[in-house]
């Protein structure tokens, strides 16, 4: 179960990054913030609380490499709480130009093109595990958080088990982060939150 959460969520965000990533740049200029900053920018420790581990990417499956995400990105964090069920992971990309960022919210900004891109590439995932989720539900929303945020909300049905996921991008400055979020039914930690201390140590980081 465990390799079919891992790969709904992987194949859902990435189908979002395949666009998105097309405007970011390296870690190699940035006055501030380099992508080798992400293990403490993107330490979810405290957001998610003690119920949470976090785990080796590379172990589990999920570093930057097996997700093929490529140099612009981070390494992944992955973190997961067994009892109830959630795995959160997360990564971000610098993206300096201002050009890009104005690119990089006018994608976030577009519902119709963001559902299509989470439902098609979540149906993908789910035929390569052999899993019908036909009865998939998405829901876009914008929050207040960063400089432009969407969040997707939704929920499937996998071998008669009720799964929910979340997706969250949004862009702080020259950081964009993505946090993806797989659980069952039930209580879980919600990524808004997670955003919120994560844009608080990109505002506070350096000084």
């Amino acid at each position: 179960m465990q390799k079919l959460f891992r790969t709904m969520a992987c194949t859902a965000l990435v189908g979002t990054i395949a666009l998105a990533s097309s405007g970011c740049g390296g870690d190699a200029t940035s006055p501030k913030i380099r992508l080798s900053d992400a293990p403490a920018i993107l330490d979810l420790s405290t957001e998610l609380g003690t119920g949470f581990e976090r785990l080796d990417a590379a172990a589990e499956g999920m570093s930057n490499r097996d997700m093929q995400l490529g140099s612009d990105f981070s390494e992944v964090q992955v973190f997961l709480s067994a009892e109830p069920y959630q795995m959160v992971f997360t990564y971000m990309a610098v993206v300096e130009r201002r050009s890009d960022q104005v690119a990089q919210d006018a994608f976030m900004r577009d519902e119709k093109q963001i559902r299509q891109l989470v439902v098609e590439n979540l149906q993908q995932g789910a035929s390569e595990e052999g899993v019908d989720v036909s009865d998939a539900k998405v829901e876009i929303t914008y929050p207040t958080l960063g400089d432009q945020a969407v969040l997707g909300t939704g929920s499937f049905t996998a071998s008669s088990v009720g799964i929910g996921f979340d997706l969250l991008m949004f862009r702080s400055q020259t950081v964009l982060v993505f946090v993806a979020s797989v659980y069952l039914p039930g209580e879980n930690k919600g990524l808004l939150p997670v955003g919120t201390g994560i844009e608080q140590r990109i505002k506070s980081f350096g000084q």
